[in-house]
């Protein structure tokens, strides 16, 4: 028989999740739940120090509470905030980050945080990767398994998206597709809303040539490709129509243009994309003159603004093909204060000479591993600055520790809610040099 209790939930913590407390001090923690609500939960496994518990009635509900806006919510894995106001859900993503901060033993000299709340809290997402059974449903995982939940839309996909993925299901092609194709998505270019879409294939067999016709007839599609990452080349089996995407900024003094292709890093949320690139050339100050090294730069999202200010930018990427579009996308601004490096960043870090060529400012946005042992390189290069935009706050944390006593001090952090609806933090530090 499994334990039900009836418990006070007392915060909500990173990953959504909220915590309460048993009468004898355990701790709790169930999804769906938001601070101050009185509910009954079952447990579903008793851990080391904790419990973790599902949700079975909320008998004390918060004023913060709404109805979700998908159907899906709390059986798909995509959202976990929708239960909450979205005035709610940034106020619950500040005290995460306080908490974090806290609990980390750091400290801003602007200690107040203010989240950068998302132009859209629905509608946002410009690229979707589903899942795809062989018998053709199409959907995403459930929450903490491989299961899939059948969906035909996505609120918060982009129109464009949920109308080609309604029309790719009205064609009745998905159980023909599911033989030969495990996963299936789609992109939208910010500028032009022209729409690609990607077959990624889950064995060896290729689907038939009168299948990818039918495919490449559905409306609605630029391009189409069909991919295989393990045999292939850049994973390309078969491609046709245009794939580029396009975004025009005003982020800076200068309006640009950056271009970019399927193989190239970009943020879903494009609107809020701009803003962030708002605010960490407002953090940067006036960079004209200023040697600026961006680590992890992708296809230049802050490399292009930053030149276009006066700055001296040096980007350093791994992935070869973003560094490409990069020197692109400067050539296109007529930039020729840029220079865009394919190397690995952790190795790059690691030269002497390296640290040597006196970089006013280091800005880095790393993927969701941070940092890590590299952490301990920045001081080397005695940068009065450090802008850190990090997708993954506890990794943030670890890496802020590093930086911290080497010799910097935290000025600031923002949290920038680039995925509404879900538990996912963005933040923006600004670290400088004691």
């Amino acid at each position: 028989m499994q334990t039900e209790h009836t418990l006070e939930i007392k915060k909500i913590i990173a990953g959504g999740s909220g915590l309460g407390h048993l009468a004898d001090g355990m701790v709790v923690m169930v999804p769906l739940v938001l601070d101050g609500e009185l509910v009954r939960v079952v447990e579903v496994k008793r851990c080391a120090g904790h419990i973790q518990a599902e949700l079975l009635e909320v008998l004390e509900p918060s004023l913060a509470r709404c109805r979700p806006i998908c159907r899906h919510f709390g059986h798909c894995g995509g959202c976990n905030l929708q239960h909450a106001r979205y005035d709610e859900q940034l106020i619950i993503k500040e005290k995460i980050i306080g908490e974090l901060l806290a609990r980390a033993h750091l400290s801003a000299k602007r200690a107040e945080i203010t989240i950068l709340a998302s132009p859209l809290p629905t509608g946002y997402r410009h690229k979707l990767r589903l899942h795809l059974t062989r018998d053709g449903e199409v959907g995403f995982h459930r929450v903490h398994s491989n299961r899939l939940v059948a969906v035909n839309s996505c609120p918060l996909a982009v129109s464009a998206i949920n109308d080609a993925w309604q029309a790719l299901t009205a064609s009745g092609l998905l159980p023909a597709i599911g033989r030969y194709c495990h996963q299936i998505e789609y992109v939208c270019s910010p500028d032009t809303s022209r729409l690609s879409v990607s077959f990624f294939l889950a064995g060896n067999r290729r689907p038939p040539t009168a299948l990818v016709e039918k495919l490449c007839r559905l409306p609605g599609l630029a391009g189409i490709m069909v991919q295989d990452k393990k045999r292939h080349r850049n994973g390309v089996v078969f491609s046709h129509g245009t794939h580029g995407c396009r975004q025009s900024f005003a982020a800076g003094s200068v309006p640009y243009t950056l271009h970019w292709d399927r193989q190239s890093f970009f943020q879903v949320n494009p609107l809020q994309n701009e803003r962030l690139v708002r605010l960490v050339l407002e953090l940067v100050g006036n960079p004209a003159g200023k040697r600026v090294l961006d680590l992890f730069c992708g296809m230049g999202n802050f490399s292009i603004p930053l030149a276009l200010a006066g700055a001296e930018v040096t980007g350093v990427e791994w992935n070869r093909q973003a560094v490409a579009t990069g020197r692109k996308n400067a050539h296109s601004a007529g930039l020729a204060n840029t220079r865009f490096i394919a190397a690995d960043v952790a190795s790059y870090l690691q030269s002497p000479a390296v640290s040597r060529q006196g970089f006013d400012v280091l800005l880095l946005d790393p993927p969701r591993q941070g940092l890590g042992r590299s952490a301990a390189r920045l001081a080397d290069f005695g940068s009065e600055m450090v802008v850190y935009i990090s997708c993954d706050p506890a990794t943030l944390m670890r890496d802020l520790r590093v930086i911290v006593r080497s010799g910097y001090c935290l000025s600031s952090i923002t949290p920038v809610d680039m995925f509404p609806q879900t538990h996912h933090i963005e933040c923006v530090v600004l670290l400088e040099k004691n």
